[in-house]
């Protein structure tokens, strides 16, 4: 069951023009309110996404959108927003879930239907140009790479090296890959396997820091030595550092002095 309340979408659509206008506190504190009475209204729910969307609170905005079509699950612009707030946080999988949601379950002549097509259609065109893969092989590709690095979270080394080289049969141009093969590899101290995985990782992105710094860490090892006791740090390189220009070795050595 589903609430329905004409005063309460009213006050959203007021609320929302508010933050619109870019008095963002005004319009949230108008729908915070309603939310305590309206606890069940997947209005409210979309009304806080949007305004966790505005102030660029993407998980936040997620949420809300998922909490808005658990209640109501043919929301189409609770899904559509919600593929938008994955796609700005570059999470290519979830963004394509999203927006396949809203043709599923939305009339084709709809504008936010055809909207939804078309962002899938543009994705598909940057797949192929930047990365020589159809958007279902990257998604496959990925599937792939989590399976593998949850093995590697788990120190199934050998394991993990596989799953990585099943998703570079595709994919070849992913450098993440290459360089958790090569920490892989730097634990069970295959230390000449390591280095080339690394040059690999290097030879598509010469500045990936990751490899770039894992491999100085390498070299310097004796041959046969493993990295074991090393504690390892898991970081989404392209997404929290490249694209934000932050520096991943100034990063790692503030974490390591932080009291």
């Amino acid at each position: 069951m589903i609430e329905i309340n004409e005063e309460v979408e009213d006050t959203v659509d007021r609320a929302l023009a508010l933050v619109e206008k870019g008095q963002i506190e005004k319009g949230e504190a108008i729908i915070s309110d309603l939310k305590k009475d309206h606890p069940r209204s997947h209005i409210v729910h979309y009304g806080l996404g949007v305004v966790h969307a505005f102030k660029g609170q993407n998980d936040e905005a997620i949420a809300c959108f998922e909490k808005a079509t658990d209640i109501f699950p043919y929301f189409l612009e609770a899904h559509f927003n919600k593929g938008v707030a994955y796609k700005n946080k570059l999470d290519i999988g979830n963004t394509v879930k999203a927006f396949k949601k809203v043709i599923e379950i939305g009339d084709p002549e709809d504008s936010i239907v055809k909207q939804a097509g078309n962002v899938i259609k543009e994705m598909e065109r940057g797949m192929l140009k930047t990365e020589g893969i159809d958007l279902e092989t990257y998604l496959e590709c990925q599937k792939r790479f989590d399976e593998a690095f949850s093995c590697m979270e788990k120190q199934e080394w050998e394991k993990a090296i596989d799953g990585f080289k099943a998703c570079l049969i595709k994919g070849k141009k992913h450098p993440q890959s290459y360089g958790n093969m090569g920490l892989c590899y730097a634990q069970l101290g295959q230390k000449a396997e390591a280095l080339a995985a690394f040059d690999k990782a290097l030879e598509i992105d010469p500045t990936y820091e990751p490899a770039i710094l894992n491999r100085a860490i390498v070299e310097s090892l004796e041959e046969g030595k493993t990295l074991e006791g090393s504690e390892m740090t898991s970081v989404e390189y392209y997404k929290d550092f490249s694209l934000k220009k932050r520096d991943l070795a100034q990063y790692l050595l503030e974490k390591l002095v932080a009291p």
